[in-house]
């Protein structure tokens, strides 16, 4: 079963929400704090009786005067740093956007360098190392980002797609159901946690989080091409067939979803359409024996023996079809007892 983390990824737009609002809102309360007490004093001062009250209010005044420059010096750098680690976090876009995915990493880490406290830098940076095929780092930035914000369904959904891909199922499982927790809309956590069930050949399990992936995002092509697989395995082939020409309509350069497509139609005693799907699946990739394997049964169920010699000799390239491809060869010579 094949996947890809990066299908998660959102569309990346050069629009960076404001890097640490918690942060600035605390400054500014603590300046508007401030200038209360010094409204407070300068109040005080015009009704002071004696010199000695008046001086002690004075130094009372500079050290608030004081206190708020500093706060005023903390709000500007921060700005300050706002507006570069913005900077880099859309250049850092641009870089991933054209393929230039080291130029990235480099780019998305100098802007958690310069605010250390956004999630969605560290979302982006965990992606830009996936494609450098840095899983550890990525992972290390996924789990980043949701100790940041720990409802980042996203993020979970990319560490479990990682769990997933690393066949740590228990953990996999753990990220996918936090992330539906997070967001019950989630679509692809139900989507792999319907990839764990598929695996583990537990079919009814896998049926039901696949409908419910369906259910919530229609038009994904790997759902509905799982959801035929996990119907198929369970003998029901005309709800499999249904699930599978939905998941090819909305990829049709879907080799996986052709060739579960002709297995399911031979498996349902209806050749002609098999041999169909076992040819588009073919032109999309001419070397897949498992295509070739179909295509040749439904030659021979078709009585088209000749040819469906040829197409099991395609598949017998393969080890993993040949002795499969290699009996049916000879069944169709009449060379078994």
């Amino acid at each position: 079963m094949r996947f890809t983390l990066f299908s998660l990824l959102p569309a990346i737009i050069l629009i960076f929400a404001s890097i640490h609002p918690a942060l600035s809102q605390d400054l500014k309360a603590q300046s508007e704090e401030v200038k209360a007490k010094i409204q407070v004093l300068d109040k005080k001062l015009e009704g002071a009786e004696n010199v000695d009250e008046y001086n002690a209010l004075i130094e009372e005044r500079k050290k608030l005067e004081t206190e708020l420059n500093e706060l005023k010096d903390k709000i500007n750098a921060g700005v300050q740093s706002d507006v570069r680690s913005k900077a880099k976090f859309n250049e850092g876009n641009g870089h991933f956007k054209a393929g230039r995915y080291r130029e990235a990493v480099a780019s998305y880490t100098e802007s958690i360098r310069l605010d250390p406290n956004n999630a969605f830098t560290y979302y982006m940076l965990g992606f830009a190392q996936l494609k450098l095929k840095s899983s550890a780092e990525a992972r290390s930035s996924f789990e980043k980002a949701v100790e940041l914000n720990p409802n980042y369904a996203q993020a979970y959904l990319a560490l479990g797609n990682l769990s997933s891909a690393e066949k740590n199922e228990s953990e996999a499982l753990e990220y996918y159901n936090k992330a539906i927790e997070t967001d019950t809309t989630l679509s692809k956590a139900y989507s792999g946690i319907g990839n764990i069930h598929l695996r583990a050949k537990r079919y009814t399990q896998a049926e039901a989080s696949y409908r419910k992936a369906v259910e919530i995002q229609d038009n994904l092509a790997d759902a509905w091409i799982n959801l035929g697989r996990a119907l198929f395995s369970q003998k029901k082939s005309s709800e499999a067939i249904s699930a599978l020409e939905k998941g090819v309509s909305i990829s049709p350069r879907s080799v996986s979803g052709f060739y579960h497509l002709a297995e399911t139609y031979n498996g349902a005693g209806q050749p002609t359409k098999a041999l169909e799907a076992a040819e588009k699946c073919l032109k999309l990739k001419r070397n897949y024996a498992a295509a070739w394997y179909e295509k040749g049964t439904a030659l021979m169920n078709l009585g088209r023996k000749k040819e469906a010699i040829a197409a099991f000799e395609k598949a017998k390239e393969d080890r993993v079809w040949r002795e499969r491809a290699d009996y049916f060869i000879k069944k169709i010579q009449g060379k078994l007892q």
